[in-house]
């Protein structure tokens, strides 16, 4: 098992590896893909200035969101979330003049995509011996005491009381007694009475 999920993350770090040197994008093809999305749909909005850093863009339903260029925020919250220009931002950037593609974190460059799978993974060896640690058996036994196994059947609901504590004596709900119920009353009941038990 273990060697067949080493294999295939072989083949996944080489597949990504090979993918990522044909990029000549600067963005990682999906975070390319994504910001052209974002560019129709920045094509559509309308975007005011409000000073040398913040913008005020509205959209078709004549919602309006601040865009801050000096903090990377937009009052929608998309832009600090993920870190990631929204469609207000690019609105933005392409008012402004220059690329859309700066306003994003190092994470989605091509160069970091690169970096992540540049490390080669290596088979393993042939007699691969998997054994835990004597650190890691002797901190278990002392972390996890011994469970005794559960008994069979179902277990017990009822409230067993304390040392000094007496549980509450029965009371007859047709007789008001003590010492039994209603179900095993055997008082009589006078028939003048108004209880309609009978």
């Amino acid at each position: 098992m273990i060697e067949h999920i080493h294999s295939k993350l072989q083949q996944w770090f080489y597949d990504r590896r090979e993918e990522s040197q044909n990029c000549t994008s600067v963005l990682a093809p999906a975070q390319e893909d994504r910001l052209f999305k974002t560019l129709e749909v920045a094509k559509a909005l309308f975007v005011e200035p409000l000073d040398q850093f913040r913008f005020s863009v509205r959209c078709g339903r004549n919602v309006r969101y601040i865009v801050d260029l000096n903090d990377n925020t937009c009052t929608c919250r998309q832009f600090q979330l993920e870190s990631f220009p929204c469609a207000h931002a690019v609105a933005v950037a392409m008012y402004k003049g220059f690329p859309p593609h700066s306003l994003r974190t190092y994470y989605y460059m091509a160069d970091f995509w690169r970096a992540a799978y540049a490390e080669t993974i290596f088979p393993l060896p042939n007699e691969v011996e998997w054994k835990v640690p004597d650190y890691i058996v002797a901190l278990n036994t002392l972390l996890s005491p011994e469970v005794p196994p559960r008994t069979p059947g179902r277990r017990r609901t009822s409230i067993i009381p304390f040392t000094g504590e007496f549980p509450q004596p029965r009371k007859c709900g047709r007789c008001s007694a003590t010492g039994h119920t209603r179900r095993f009353c055997t008082s009589q009941i006078s028939l003048n009475s108004d209880s309609t038990d009978v």
